[in-house]
């Protein structure tokens, strides 16, 4: 492979990866945005949930986690 086919490869790899940390960023601002705090809540037989509680976590659990994935990345050697 050439060096512009390489480069490419690299780029459309981070964007990847970048996406990904993007995704998990702007799902945590739409919960601040639409769901905030005690706003709507989900009736379940056995208790009531805050669905900002339920979706603020899972959000920044998927970004750090993306965030990991293009440390990681990054730091390989075998990166093109």
């Amino acid at each position: 492979m050439d060096a512009i086919g390489a480069s490419l490869i690299r780029l459309d790899d981070w964007l990847f990866h970048l996406s990904n940390v993007l995704a998990g960023v702007a799902a945590l601002v739409a919960a601040f945005l639409y769901v905030p705090p005690g706003s709507v809540s989900l009736d379940l037989l056995v208790a009531r949930v805050d669905l900002f509680y339920l979706l603020a976590p899972l959000s920044v659990a998927y970004a750090c986690w993306s965030c990991i994935g293009l440390y990681r990345w990054y730091g390989r050697d075998d990166v093109t």
